[in-house]
């Protein structure tokens, strides 16, 4: 059988020890090629440092094609620099796929350093587009996939395909990556992901767009097996689910729960409201240590604007339901939305610092910067207020979760860069825990934390020295370009 090659591109925060997690992205994309034969080589740039030279010698190899995976943002800057090395050593076909490809199909695909997207799920469309490449088929009926013709440079953006049942796609082919050397280098680790979309409508969201609100799951004992045969492979001590709301169908969180029975701990993302449908008790004594919601705002205006489905009141009762449960909650934030005024961004700070003090398991994550993505229920309200969106799939890298180009931010922006930063530290907490088998001091996250507090507390958000040391070392570390 042929080879394929896939490159998982650094995504601007790789930190070993911390963030670098498994490229399930890749990996979900190989299953059904795996399956079949094809040998399948997973480039991950986040930890292999001469990833140039180990994707020209797989070029070498003659790949059918070599697939690229994008979030909008900084990956798309990492991913740009993979395709240039594909073709500048080789003619094979680059394809991209992920989150930003499937947005922006038609302007991704114009781009010189790409010829094929593949949109929405890519494990059957990645099998097809090789077959079709190693048999040297034309690709107009090929479902999910939008092309340039090599010679004319016509864009054809085929049709979708029916949403497919996922217990239909192949065990997820972990084998392709070194899990242990993941593991060694994360703590211990394992990442999954068992559903693709999700049910709700925020207005800043693109799972709408892609997932049309529609939730898809493979069975509870499939989960149940597919973990109970990871862990007895790979011992691995913790385990995030990656999907994008864990918590939507109740029975299946009460098997999966109950066959993992705390013999290691797990966390994954959930709707803050769950809290009303569950046990977190029980859920915390069957190995649950970690949650994390998205709160977005503190204000029930925005909250109202972005379709949250929440409101200040109800995000308060809830973190005092889960204060006693054990279970740390860590909570994201957004500001800079379209409309959004400097005293209802005080109160999504004053919101965070309540959060924290009500609750001695809660935790802040960050404060990111909304990104207006095209097809969001926001992204109209965005154009009339300025927002020029980038023309070409190079320019869509600077729009990460901390961009600073949207119009009605500019004249706060050092306000919303300090809060981002601070944001990180002011819980004391969460920075220390990340940041437990690194070089930072036990003691440094809780004298950020006490320095920040107060600021936040005064509405004190200025460029002050400290933060500009913080700002640089986060640079020079994480190399953010």
């Amino acid at each position: 059988m042929a080879d394929v090659v896939f490159v998982y591109p650094k995504t601007g925060f790789d930190l070993k020890h911390v963030s670098i997690e498994f490229p399930l992205s890749a990996i979900h994309a190989s299953s059904m090629l795996d399956k079949e034969g094809y040998k399948i080589k997973i480039i991950d740039q986040r930890n292999d440092p001469q990833w140039k030279e180990t994707l020209k010698r797989e070029l070498k190899k003659n790949p059918l094609y070599v697939g690229i995976s994008s979030m909008t943002g900084t990956q798309i800057h990492y991913g740009l620099e993979a395709a240039k090395v594909v073709r500048e050593n080789s003619d094979k076909r680059i394809v991209w796929g992920g989150v930003h490809a499937s947005i922006l199909p038609v302007e991704t695909v114009q781009n010189e350093f790409v010829d094929i997207v593949v949109r929405g799920d890519g494990e059957r469309t990645a099998l097809n587009l090789a077959q079709a490449i190693e048999k040297d088929k034309r690709l107009d009926n090929l479902k999910g996939i939008c092309y340039k013709d090599p010679r004319t440079g016509k864009v054809t953006n085929n049709p979708e395909p029916e949403p497919e049942d996922m217990d239909k796609f192949p065990d997820v082919p972990y084998h392709l990556i070194n899990v242990k050397e993941y593991l060694k280098n994360n703590g211990g680790l394992f990442s999954a992901v068992y559903s693709k979309g999700c049910p709700f409508g925020c207005g800043f969201c693109c799972n709408p767009l892609l997932s049309k609100r529609k939730w898809r799951t493979y069975s509870t004992k499939r989960i149940v097996d597919d973990l109970e045969y990871n862990y007895e492979k790979y011992h691995f001590k913790k385990l995030k689910f990656n999907d994008e709301n864990f918590f939507v169908a109740f029975d299946r969180i009460d098997k999966i729960s109950k066959s993992i029975n705390d013999r290691y701990e797990w966390e994954c993302q959930a709707r803050i409201d769950s809290a009303a449908r569950f046990d977190f008790n029980l859920l915390r004594k069957r190995g649950l240590y970690q949650i994390q919601p998205g709160i977005e705002s503190g204000n029930d205006r925005i909250l109202k604007l972005i379709n949250k489905g929440l409101d200040r009141q109800r995000i308060l009762d809830y973190n005092k339901s889960l204060a006693n449960t054990g279970v740390i909650s860590t909570y994201n934030f957004m500001m800079g939305f379209p409309t959004e005024t400097v005293k209802e961004m005080h109160d999504s700070v004053s919101l965070a610092l309540r959060l924290v003090k009500e609750n001695p398991n809660a935790e802040i994550s960050a404060f990111y910067i909304y990104v207006p993505y095209p097809g969001c229920d926001l992204y109209n309200l965005a154009m009339r207020l300025g927002f020029k969106p980038p023309k070409n799939l190079a320019n869509w890298a600077l729009f990460n979760r901390q961009q600073l180009y949207t119009p009605w931010i500019q004249k706060n922006i050092e306000m919303l860069k300090n809060i981002a930063l601070t944001s990180k530290f002011v819980d004391g907490k969460r920075m220390g825990r990340l940041f437990e088998n690194t070089w930072l001091p036990n003691f440094m996250p809780n004298i950020l934390a006490k320095i920040y507090q107060r600021r936040w507390k005064k509405k004190d958000f200025h460029n002050h020295l400290d933060n500009k040391a913080i700002d640089y070392v986060t640079n020079k570390v994480v190399k953010l370009f």
